[in-house]
């Protein structure tokens, strides 16, 4: 039995009439008629029985018929399903990233969506833990993170590509006394307020400083916010080399990047990761090619300075 056997079976059934069935299905009446004689052979049953005044399913035959219709109800099912995901996933993209990405994604996005007006963000900041962690359940189309290759490794289903070494820098405002350092070492920072992400993973650096919760004026995940305090305060943020390069707040010189001399001591490794069961989309692909673009613009800008 095929899918066209089943559907001409289950159309004959509901109009009790090969003729109609036929006309809807844009086929000759004796052919549809030839192939169902064909699968009653096969079956070794008789599915209708034939008689002047209709056609009508046999005993044997209504349960040929109700297996068909589940069967074709199925596939109509899992056809749709796939044709929504195919769909979804050519207008919609579903991205996760550290917040040290959120300013050059978020450039993207507009300088994306200005071309492709059809495209749909979904975009989280998180932990990179939780990243790694949920990234197999929540079916994004990919992540921004820093991680060690050794984290990624243990990892299932997963695929990552090494996109960017990046340093740690502090960032600063005009009131602050590190404003018109060219770095700032540990030590410099020990005595310092210091504002910090939730999400933060600058975790050994905070260590090495001994940070007491006295030093922390706030945690959050509210980006500007933070910013506004490192403007407004002496307050101090922790972030990477690429973060804001491009901002407003730091080319016209609000916030200052400020590198860290231990910097060596601190190689952080930045990767894309997506999934290797669903790979990544055209869409995907073409905005992780336009956010390479950015990000490789703040690398230049950064040795430029």
């Amino acid at each position: 039995m095929n899918f066209e056997q089943m559907e001409y079976i289950v159309n004959v059934a509901n109009d009790m009439s090969i003729t109609k069935a036929a006309e809807k299905l844009f086929i000759s009446p004796s052919g549809m008629s030839q192939s169902i004689t064909q699968l009653e052979n096969e079956l070794g049953i008789k599915i209708f029985n034939r008689s002047k005044h209709g056609i009508t399913p046999t005993f044997e035959g209504k349960i040929v018929i109700s297996k068909a219709m589940a069967i074709l109800k199925t596939m109509k099912e899992l056809n749709k399903e796939i044709y929504d995901y195919k769909n979804s996933n050519q207008i919609h993209l579903k991205i996760t990233t550290a917040p040290t990405f959120s300013y050059v994604i978020q450039e993207t996005m507009v300088e994306f969506n200005s071309r492709n007006n059809e495209i749909t963000f979904e975009f989280v900041e998180q932990n990179p833990t939780d990243i790694i962690q949920n990234f197999n359940k929540e079916n994004y189309d990919f992540a921004l993170l820093p991680a060690s290759i050794n984290e990624l490794k243990k990892e299932k289903n997963i695929c990552f590509e090494h996109i960017h070494e990046g340093h740690i820098c502090i960032a600063v405002g005009k009131n602050s006394p590190y404003y018109t350092f060219d770095y700032v070492t540990l030590s410099d920072l020990k005595n310092s307020k210091f504002v910090l992400y939730n999400s933060t993973d600058y975790t050994k650096v905070l260590k090495l400083i001994k940070v007491n919760p006295n030093q922390v004026l706030i945690r959050t995940n509210s980006s500007s916010l933070l910013f506004e305090l490192v403007k407004q305060s002496q307050a101090v943020l922790f972030l990477h080399d690429f973060s804001i390069q491009h901002s407003p707040m730091v080319k016209n010189g609000e916030i200052k990047i400020i590198p860290l001399e231990e910097e060596n001591y601190f190689p952080i490794d930045f990767w894309l990761i997506y999934l290797e069961t669903k790979g990544l989309t055209k869409v995907a692909k073409e905005f992780i090619g336009d956010l390479f673009k950015n990000l490789k613009n703040s690398k230049t800008n950064n040795i430029d300075k």
